[in-house]
């Protein structure tokens, strides 16, 4: 058993991935700390490049390495497979271009565990993401984000994470920045692979928020800052990651059993981001929201009732 499993999700971004283990194997104050650092692969890294991971990890007091190929590709199937390949109790998980400039992130983590038994999940935050007050106002007039930073906007959309910046002290939420997050294992026993999370998995941070929401608190320490070293999205998936927004946001106000007006936001939300992106001119993601307003729409696309039970 460990003390805490840390978990990579990728997919052929080698030069991400490799900072981000490196600036896991920077972090002090660790001693009498068992780590298991999973990487849970869509892509393939050599042999030789798995050892050099685990020679910084050597590093470390008490650190392993543990490499896993999947078949199916999927962000949201590589968070439920890990869940049954790892045995720590807390699960630590990054997306491959987070990097740590904290050596002491991990540290700061655990000690916020360890203030409240009730605590079931800590995330941190990505450092840059900050909002102007007209931003912050278009935000919440098409519900994209509420005016506390710890809660979901009407829509379930995350954009209140633009105010972490803005925190001192440690507070509840209701979602984390999947960049960087973390939660007692146990809390996560509700999972299932969701089948309209195969493709784009957005808002997959969210979901397994609510799932351990339903076990204890939830808290982001401001305390643990990252660098999100984030891709830019390519245009020609625009279409398909923005009907994934509309799909699994509706899905996400099924498990939450949501009341009318929720979906009327998303609606909402969706149409505001539709009319955004025909006037910057991205009209592959146009069509994504387009398919995604239909889908909401459509009366007949319940076939998927079984999952929706909590």
């Amino acid at each position: 058993m460990h003390d805490l499993s840390i978990v990579i999700p990728t997919r052929n971004r080698i030069d991400d991935l490799t900072l981000c283990i490196q600036s896991i194997g920077k972090q002090i104050k660790l001693t009498n700390i068992s780590i298991e650092l999973l990487i849970v692969d869509d892509g393939d890294i050599p042999e030789g490049l798995l050892n050099y991971y685990r020679a910084i990890l050597a590093g470390l007091p008490n650190a392993e390495l543990r490499y896993y190929r999947k078949t199916k590709p999927g962000v949201w199937l590589s968070r439920y497979e890990a869940l049954g390949l790892i045995d720590g109790e807390i699960l630590l998980t990054f997306d491959d271009d987070a990097e740590l400039d904290d050596p002491e992130y991990i540290r700061h983590m655990l000690e916020t565990y360890a203030m409240d038994p009730a605590i079931v999940g800590v995330g941190g935050i990505a450092k840059g993401l900050t909002s102007s007050s007209t931003g912050k106002l278009l935000g919440r007039l098409t519900c994209q984000m509420s005016s506390s930073p710890g809660r979901l906007s009407a829509s379930t959309l995350a954009g209140s994470l633009l105010l972490w910046g803005e925190t001192k002290d440690i507070f509840e939420t209701d979602f984390f920045h999947g960049c960087n997050m973390s939660f007692r294992r146990s809390a996560l026993q509700d999972m299932k692979p969701y089948p309209w999370m195969t493709s784009y998995a957005v808002a997959d941070d969210i979901y397994m928020c609510h799932l351990a929401s339903h076990y204890g608190k939830l808290v982001i320490n401001p305390n643990m800052k990252i660098t999100h070293h984030e891709s830019p999205s390519s245009r020609d998936k625009a279409g398909r990651v923005a009907r994934a927004t509309a799909v699994n946001h509706y899905y996400l106000l099924n498990l939450r059993k949501a009341p009318i007006k929720n979906y009327a936001a998303l609606l909402w939300t969706l149409t505001y981001l539709t009319v955004k992106e025909t006037l910057k001119q991205n009209f592959n993601a146009v069509k994504g929201y387009i398919s995604g307003i239909l889908f909401v729409l459509n009366p007949r696309k319940n076939k998927y009732n079984e999952y929706m039970l909590d």
